[in-house]
């Protein structure tokens, strides 16, 4: 009788915590769906496609990648620095097309700290920052790389793929870009 009663208290204080905790704001989640941090969240929690790419510094090179959950409307946000291995010319025409620029002047290998941060942004739109890491490299444009009028359309391998945690000793891009447009 006794354990029968400490586990009625318990079940009516578990209830009660759930209850005092829930807001008009909550956010149900199902049991599979990931819980977001911005400050520590990671894109491949988040299984999208890719609908933007934007080049958001030309030195280092970052990149601010928007993605779309899959049979979803809600989008994710992320940025990072590009991995400075691999990334040629054709790569930096279509990172300054990004831009509305046509021509690039400058694309060089820079040395990089991991002192600047980049936004992350949830599916339910909070975002904070974290410290920058490689995020893409090894793009691949279409077989005329002149053709590539966005560097979006250059990238053929996840993001975070086998570089994330590379030191910042590798360095980063830096570009000038030129004959840009209305910017």
């Amino acid at each position: 009788m006794f354990f029968n009663y400490i586990f009625v208290l318990v079940l009516i204080h578990y209830e009660y915590v759930l209850t005092a905790t829930a807001t008009s704001n909550s956010l149900v989640k199902t049991g599979n769906d990931p819980v977001c941090d911005p400050y520590t969240m990671n894109s491949d929690s988040y299984p999208s496609i890719l609908t933007r790419l934007d080049v958001i510094l030309t030195n280092p090179l970052t990149l601010r990648a928007t993605t779309r959950l899959q049979n979803s409307t809600q989008v994710i946000t992320f940025e990072g620095i590009v991995f400075p291995y691999g990334f040629s010319d054709d790569h930096a025409l279509a990172a300054c097309r990004s831009m509305g620029c046509s021509k690039v002047n400058t694309n060089i290998r820079v040395s990089w700290t991991q002192t600047q941060t980049c936004r992350f942004t949830c599916p339910n739109g909070t975002s904070g920052l974290q410290l920058c890491r490689y995020m893409q490299s090894y793009f691949k444009c279409p077989s005329n790389p002149n053709d590539a009028m966005s560097l979006k359309e250059c990238v053929n391998r996840p993001f975070w793929a086998d570089y994330s945690n590379y030191p910042s000793s590798n360095g980063a891009i830096a570009l000038i870009c030129t004959e840009c447009g209305d910017l």
